[in-house]
């Protein structure tokens, strides 16, 4: 795979997975552009890419939730390279909610992030992915499709990314754009941590399997999203890939 000189918006990019999908397309010889709200990360992450190729990163430290965040970095991007080839959205969010909450908050913030952020994103950078032919790649869940108790509100925002992806894949197939959607199981992120999951457990538990399923680490998706986005395959589109170490044999 090769992408020097193309050009690849990477949200999230300050830990995790979109950490990892930055410093593999670095090494693939592209330009980034990085988005994240923690700086002193993305400055980590951000030297990392510069060491991989030589190639200073142009980076937004933004909550991409707040007005004119998403405009902001379309056009910053193409103010630095002149086009967009790839947009990863992989910025997002996992907060526990209840329909019995007093209040609405916890579904709005993760609408607003996980649902309104990539398809704004994806709706401002369009017109230059139009002209290079390039896609989208989004980062979603495959927890998404499991009824568990206190993640409602999360589960509907990552339902709708993937109706989002299908539905845009139909639109956007007549102007040659691609857009796709990569669902992992459970991944060493910091997501685990802010949920104050054990990790040591749930690992135990996926080892008590028959398959010993292991917890995944990001640079195994970021694998997957870099290929997606590659030209490796220029037919691909609308797809969900479910990339979850066989989670899904056994908790669905």
């Amino acid at each position: 795979m090769d992408f020097t000189n193309k050009v690849v918006i990477v949200t999230g990019a300050s830990s995790g997975i979109g950490a990892a999908s930055a410093m593999l397309f670095a090494k693939l010889g592209a330009k980034l552009t990085l988005v994240g709200r923690d700086e002193n990360r993305l400055g980590i992450v951000a030297k990392q890419c510069e060491v991989a190729n030589r190639l200073q990163p142009l980076c937004i430290i933004i909550d991409l939730t707040t007005k004119g965040a998403c405009e902001t970095v379309v056009k910053m991007t193409v103010a630095t390279y002149n086009k967009i080839d790839v947009l990863v959205n992989s910025a997002g969010k996992c907060l526990l909610g209840s329909l019995f909450d007093d209040a609405p908050e916890i579904f709005d913030e993760l609408i607003d992030i996980n649902l309104r952020v990539p398809y704004k994103l994806s709706h401002l950078a369009l017109p230059h992915l139009v002209k290079t032919k390039g896609n989208i790649v989004n980062l979603n869940t495959t927890d998404n499709s499991r009824v568990r108790h206190g993640f409602l509100p999360f589960s509907i925002s990552k339902a709708a990314l993937d109706r989002f992806t299908k539905s845009a894949a139909v639109e956007l197939a007549t102007e040659g754009v691609r857009i796709n959607s990569v669902q992992p199981g459970f991944t060493r992120t910091n997501i685990l941590k802010n949920l104050q999951f054990d990790e040591a457990e749930v690992e135990h538990v996926y080892q008590c399997l028959s398959t010993k399923i292991n917890i995944m680490h990001a640079d195994e998706i970021a694998n997957m999203i870099v290929f997606i986005a590659s030209d490796l395959c220029p037919s691909m589109n609308g797809v969900l890939i479910k990339h979850d170490a066989g989670q899904t044999l056994y908790f669905y």
